[in-house]
Formats: structure tokens, sequence, C-alpha cells
């Protein structure tokens, strides 16, 4: 699709791709036979660009970023040997993330069954707890409260979120992450759930702790990660662009390309894929308001000199 399609255009398109995708869906199935081929012959015959939409289908099941894709998002989880599985499970599996968008929805549903507040994807939340501390819940996070007698915080199950906790020296309020904790008395911080745990803090002074009982302090304008094997090193941060999601705002400086769209994607309704190497490590800078993400999407195509392909509503693709 071009990157400069006309919107009228776009509706056709998309229907023809929906169509090319189920095709391919459907060849690959073993059930198929030589009426499900004729039929198809016939779809090809039709039109031009019936032939062009398959193309691209075909092109992007052979590219290797179809898998980070699936492995992201689909329900049949992969193997080593992946490409040793009957190609119609693969096809069937890439075209429920392509066409429906169901696996996309559904990913996360047990953190969202456990969890007392959760937000959808480009969603955010701000909410007052039990001892007047607010939370702010990011894109697509998962939360559950952790008030019990004198025990007071939150475990965050999925994403990122922003708190400004009142002071209490006597009930420390502490975050859990599956890596580790975060404690503080009085502050305003933000904690973002991953590979590894990512605390950003803008006021006051909280504690990291790993599960290996290692720690670091961190004061305003610092950031640190806990993972598996401990917490990082202490960094500086810039207060501007860690925090510029709670104004809608992504703001990134000098980054590569792969980066700023895995940031993006969070907030994206589908799966954002970079299929050129070259491609994700260009250096982009932007200050994007969230509300369109499509629109940064299309931004940062033409700043990277990249041709942007939209193969379905859940699916958009980025190519050198």
């Amino acid at each position: 699709m071009s990157l400069h399609a006309e919107p009228k255009s776009m509706s056709s398109l998309s229907k023809t791709q929906d169509q090319a995708l189920a095709w391919f869906a459907r060849l690959q199935d073993s059930k198929a036979n030589q009426d499900d081929r004729a039929k198809f012959a016939d779809w090809l015959a039709a039109n031009p660009a019936h032939q062009a939409a398959y193309d691209k289908v075909v092109q992007l099941w052979q590219s290797p970023a179809l898998n980070v894709a699936l492995s992201q998002y689909a329900a049949i989880p992969l193997p080593p040997k992946q490409r040793k599985l009957p190609l119609h499970r693969w096809a069937a599996a890439a075209c429920i993330v392509l066409t429906s968008g169901w696996l996309l929805l559904a990913s996360g549903w047990v953190e969202r069954w456990q969890a007392d507040a959760v937000t959808d994807t480009g969603e955010q939340r701000r909410i007052v707890l039990a001892d007047g501390s607010a939370v702010t819940l990011n894109t697509d996070t998962a939360l559950a409260f952790n008030y019990l007698g004198e025990r007071r915080g939150v475990k965050i199950l999925s994403g990122e979120a922003y708190f400004e906790v009142q002071p209490d020296k006597s009930r420390p309020f502490i975050v859990e992450t599956e890596q580790g904790t975060v404690r503080v008395v009085g502050t305003r911080f933000s904690v973002k759930t991953g590979d590894a745990t990512q605390v950003d803090v803008e006021s006051g002074i909280v504690v990291c702790a790993g599960q290996q009982g290692d720690s670091r302090q961190l004061t305003a304008g610092q950031h640190s990660s806990i993972a598996s094997q401990g917490v990082a090193a202490v960094t500086d941060i810039n207060a501007g662009r860690a925090f510029a999601w709670l104004n809608g705002r992504l703001i990134f400086q000098d980054q590569p390309l792969a980066e700023v769209i895995a940031e993006l994607d969070r907030y994206h309704p589908g799966v954002i894929v970079i299929t050129d190497a070259k491609l994700a490590q260009t250096r982009v800078t932007g200050n994007y308001k969230l509300e369109d993400t499509a629109a940064i999407v299309r931004a940062l195509a033409g700043i990277a000199g990249a041709r942007l392909i939209n193969l379905s509503p859940y699916l958009t693709v980025l190519k050198g």
C-alpha cells in the first residue's frame, strides 16, 4: 500500500487484503482441494489487485518479522524449531493475528482476571487509593491492590504506572513486580514492567530491591532497573521524556527506530513490525501526541524513509 494512498481507496484495499489473507490460510490447510484452488485462480483473475494483495501476504509470511509478532501475541507457543510445525497451523495463527485481532485483545487475560484495576490499549486511568495516595495506570496495564492490616501498596501484574504516595513513615508503600519491589515513604515515581522492572523517580526517595537481596536507593531524576540478576546501576534521566506519557505525549531523542516503535506499539491497537535490520537502527527524534498512533507511524516512516504497508487493521509493516 502506498504511503500516500487516498482515503477513499483504503476500505477497498483493506477488503482485498483481508480476502488475500483468507485465501492464504485456506490454501495452507491440508484439506484444501482442487475445487478450492480453482476458485482461488478465479479470484486472482478477477482483478489485478488480487494478485498484488496475495503477493504481499506471501512476502510477509516469508519474513522473520512475522515470527516476532506471533511470539508476542499468538496463543501457539514458538518452539525452537518453529518451521517444523505444519505450515497450515502457522498460517492459521498468522491470519488470526492479522485479520481478527482477537488474540491481541486476549493477550494478558490472566493478569486482567487477577487485577483490581486495568486499562485497555491507549487508555490511561487515575485512581485514588485507600490511604490517599494516587496511581495513574498507563496503556494496557493490570494492577492489584495490596492493603492488608498495616501494609499498603500494589502489585503491577503488567504494564506501567505512576505513583503519588502520601508520606507515612510507619507504613512504607511497596510496589511489587515479578522481578522485585520498590519501597517508598512519600514520593512521585513510575514503574514499568517487562523483561525487567524500570523505575524512574520524579521526586523523593525510593529503594529498589531484587529477589537476590540486593538493593539501590534512587532520588529525584534517577533511574534503575530490576532484573532476575539483580538491581542495575543508577543513572540519570530526562524527566520531560520519562514522564511525557502523563501528558499524553511520546518524546524521543536520537533513538533507534526499533526502540521507538516498540514503545509506540504499547499504545497502538495492533502490531507494528520492522522487517529490515538497517531500518530498525535508523536514529530518529520526535515529540508526538499519543492520541493518533497511526499518524505517528506514518510520520516515522517518512522520517526514516520507510515503506508503510497496512496489511490489516491489526498489522502494520515498515520496510526499508
